[in-house]
């Protein structure tokens, strides 16, 4: 088969789904994590779930692009479902963001972890690459720090984002994620979630209880739309049985 009909075939989906109450969605990443575009299903699928659902990653990756993951990130902290992480005998890189990511995990015997910093190329001047460099350790620092604080220490943390790389395998992981627990347990948090991991509100902040939801305001667009469309019907009507009358009284 040609390589241009190669491209021309489907792909298949990462994703599973079964209803036992809530929904569980099965996400399967048994690949390199590629571009985000790549991973636009499975992210929507998270930043959609509900409370009652569950949300399973099966990983198994060694790794992949670090834009993927932020977004994963992103996407799994504000997750309104419960989230799980199974972790598979190759979780690398990218991938270890991902899993570590979730609220909850599974092992077995072959789990391993891998974590280390990122790696990238450019082409540019040199002064281009010193500040390149020097953002994106930053930007690395903060991204760590939200994901692997608790199961790392802060000297190996520093370490990792200076380029030691740590690897795990299942009992060490397992020692860890009951450490990060709970530190994440620690955290403060506004929804009464102590797993939630969010930072708390600030006492000074609007209340947005009383705010319309975007259902009410949706309803009232609609609402006011359609009054007004029967109003100019309705005027319509009136000027078209004037222009009758007025042909009328003309003959």
């Amino acid at each position: 088969m040609k390589h241009e009909e190669l491209m021309l075939l489907p792909q298949k989906s990462r994703i599973s789904s079964s209803h036992n109450g809530g929904m569980t969605h099965v996400i399967r990443i048994h690949e390199d994590i590629t571009e985000p575009s790549n991973f636009s299903d499975e992210l929507d699928l998270i930043n959609g779930a509900s409370e009652q659902d569950t949300v399973v990653l099966d990983l198994c990756t060694a790794g992949g692009d670090l834009y993927t993951a932020m977004l994963f990130v992103r996407s799994l902290n504000s997750c309104a479902a419960h989230t799980v992480g199974i972790i598979g005998p190759e979780v690398a890189s990218a991938g270890s963001i991902i899993g570590l990511s979730c609220r909850e995990w599974i092992l077995d015997d072959t789990s391993s972890l891998m974590i280390h910093t990122s790696s990238y190329g450019i082409m540019a001047k040199d002064t281009d690459i010193f500040e390149h460099a020097n953002f994106s350790r930053q930007q690395l620092k903060r991204l760590y720090e939200n994901v692997y604080k608790g199961f790392l220490s802060d000297d190996e943390l520093s370490d990792v984002i200076k380029g030691t790389p740590f690897y795990f395998d299942a009992e060490h992981i397992a020692d860890r994620l009951d450490a990060l627990q709970e530190y994440r347990k620690s955290l403060p948090c506004p929804c009464g979630d102590e797993n939630c991991g969010k930072a708390p509100v600030d006492e000074n902040e609007e209340d947005f209880e009383d705010m319309p939801t975007l259902e009410s305001i949706i309803e009232a667009a609609v609402e006011a739309g359609v009054k007004k469309a029967l109003a100019a019907r309705d005027a319509k009507e009136k000027k078209a049985q004037k222009v009758v009358k007025s042909v009328e009284k003309t003959e």
